[in-house]
């Protein structure tokens, strides 16, 4: 009878870290990281014709920043953004050009940050890049590994 309570509680605890692992793999799953791949190569275009009529004029066509601008692209703006959410870079995009704050929508805002993510060397993925508050929440900036 003992040997039967050590086995049912040792496959009751495998079962348990099954359940932890299964667990620990869905929330993987469901927060991809920017370097999986987020976004596709359509929405990265319709940023780039966004980017070129409404962020050009300020960020330069490298991306490196004019006069105040700061850089969208490359080591500085890696460091300012590492690890900030998404929805913190959208938002920031959103207050932009500085003569007409608002007047992007969180759509165009994604798009516009789905090319800035292409620009900075992170990978094209299968999907688009959802304007979904919750989901740019819990995505974080990274730059590709390597830079």
């Amino acid at each position: 009878m003992k040997y039967l309570s050590v086995r049912v509680s040792a496959i009751v605890m495998l079962g348990a870290a099954g359940m932890v692992s299964t667990t620990a793999l869905a929330q993987s799953e469901a927060t991809p990281s920017v370097r999986d791949g987020i976004y596709n190569e359509a929405q990265a275009l319709r940023g780039q014709a966004l980017y070129y009529e409404h962020c050009l004029l300020c960020h330069g066509e490298d991306m490196a920043g004019v006069d105040k601008a700061p850089a969208l692209a490359g080591p500085q703006f890696g460091s300012t953004w590492n690890a900030a959410p998404l929805a913190a870079l959208a938002a920031r995009i959103q207050t932009m050009p500085p003569e007409k704050p608002g007047s992007l929508s969180l759509e165009q805002s994604v798009d516009i940050l789905s090319y800035l993510l292409w620009y900075n060397g992170l990978p094209l993925g299968a999907q688009e890049l959802a304007a979904s508050q919750e989901l740019l929440t819990r995505l974080q900036f990274q730059m590709p590994q390597g830079q």
